[in-house]
């Protein structure tokens, strides 16, 4: 692909992760409330800070800053989309970069996108619990609500993400205590778990962008 071409694919990438639903209200003129989106804010503020990180790591492989922003920008938008691109071999990349591609591929895009993964919401909802969780300890006689998009989230929708994320677990594990007799490693076999279970593409190691999954088997 031409830089150009980059470009515009991650930025049409990233558009597909961001909730559907947002795109409704922009068609309703309700602009203010598409800002006001907890999940959007911070689904762009992981992309950036992820984008900013990988970029400043990686720097020293491509020697300019245009391509290492262009380089960083597409693994990004295309892992954290779960769309499975890549125009870079990120198998080469230092292991703080390859770790936040690892974080992204179980974060994915936003709820009602097409991206894989957690979803945004789900994971700032765990994240909150778990602050709530541990305030609760410090102070056992505080009560404290979860709030998010601006609303108190309900006993059943915390119990439901709490029961979903704990059979997400348990399936991820399974998956890959299944592929562990798979001689590629560690590394391949958890980034191949991770890569299929949320409908990323590539993963590390023998599952790389230059490379396949043709070599494991079919039991």
């Amino acid at each position: 692909y031409s830089p150009y071409l980059q470009w515009v694919i991650a930025i049409f990438m990233l558009l597909f992760g961001i909730n559907f639903n947002l795109y409704y209200l922009l068609l309703l003129r309700k602009i203010k409330s598409v800002f006001k989106s907890t999940e959007l804010w911070i689904y762009l503020g992981i992309v950036a800070v992820s984008v900013t990180v990988i970029s400043a790591n990686i720097y020293s492989i491509y020697g300019n800053i245009s391509d290492t922003v262009r380089t960083s920008a597409f693994q990004v938008s295309s892992i954290i989309t779960t769309t499975g691109y890549s125009t870079a071999d990120f198998n080469v990349w230092p292991g703080l970069s390859k770790g936040i591609l690892l974080v992204l591929m179980f974060i994915g895009g936003c709820a009602g996108s097409t991206a894989g993964g957690l979803k945004v919401s789900r994971f700032v909802i765990l994240l909150k619990m778990i602050k709530r969780e541990l305030r609760h300890m410090l102070h056992p006689r505080s009560v404290n609500s979860i709030e998010f998009e601006g609303k108190t989230v309900e006993k059943e929708t915390l119990n439901s993400a709490s029961v979903y994320f704990i059979i997400y677990i348990v399936c991820f594990f399974a998956i890959f205590l299944l592929i562990c007799h798979e001689p590629f490693g560690f590394e391949s076999n958890f980034s191949a778990t991770a890569a299929c279970f949320n409908n990323v593409g590539p993963g590390f190691g023998h599952v790389g962008p230059l490379s396949s999954f043709a070599d494991y088997s079919g039991i």
